[in-house]
């Protein structure tokens, strides 16, 4: 967990360092902050709205074109990650995803953000299999192109749940 953590302070830091620079805010006041942070929290709504409609290139929309991965002790190629969304996503007869309590939005700059939390699943494919995917969830947004979007990705199941 302390590598992970490091890892992420270290790509948090590149974040806020690269990239289209800030506009010009002056200071990122209190409320400034609860702006940026209402409007990420209604973009991860938004994403989980359209995880149910089950459309794997609207779904890949709210990450960056170069998005990193990290989820139960594995590193994701991203190429691989994407290709694989569209068949995985054609198996699913029900993708429906909620935050679990405690969500968490801390804004680190004008564009860039972490986002905290529980994602509670339950899927179930054509198979007719069903379960449930809780994973724990941290997700490093910033705007590109115009618009907030996952940069950085980690998850991990808690027990008993499952990535597919």
């Amino acid at each position: 967990m302390r590598v992970f953590g490091t890892l992420l302070g270290a790509v948090v830091f590149g974040v806020a360092c690269q990239g289209r620079p800030p506009e010009p805010a002056g200071e990122l006041t209190d409320v400034v902050r609860d702006s940026i942070s209402a409007v990420v929290r209604a973009e991860s709504e938004r994403m989980l709205v359209v995880m149910r409609e089950r459309n794997p290139d609207s779904v890949l929309a709210f990450y960056g074109r170069r998005a990193a991965y990290a989820g139960n002790g594995d590193i994701g190629d991203w190429a691989a990650i994407v290709a694989g969304t569209g068949p995985r996503y054609a198996t699913y007869t029900k993708v429906d995803c909620r935050w679990g309590e405690g969500l968490r939005v801390d804004v680190l700059a004008p564009t860039s953000a972490v986002v905290t939390g529980l994602l509670l699943c339950e899927k179930a494919d054509t198979s007719g299999k069903t379960w449930k995917e809780d994973a724990a969830r941290t997700e490093v947004v910033a705007v590109e192109d115009g618009r907030w979007r996952i940069i950085v990705l980690h998850e991990s199941t808690k027990p008993g749940g499952e990535l597919k």
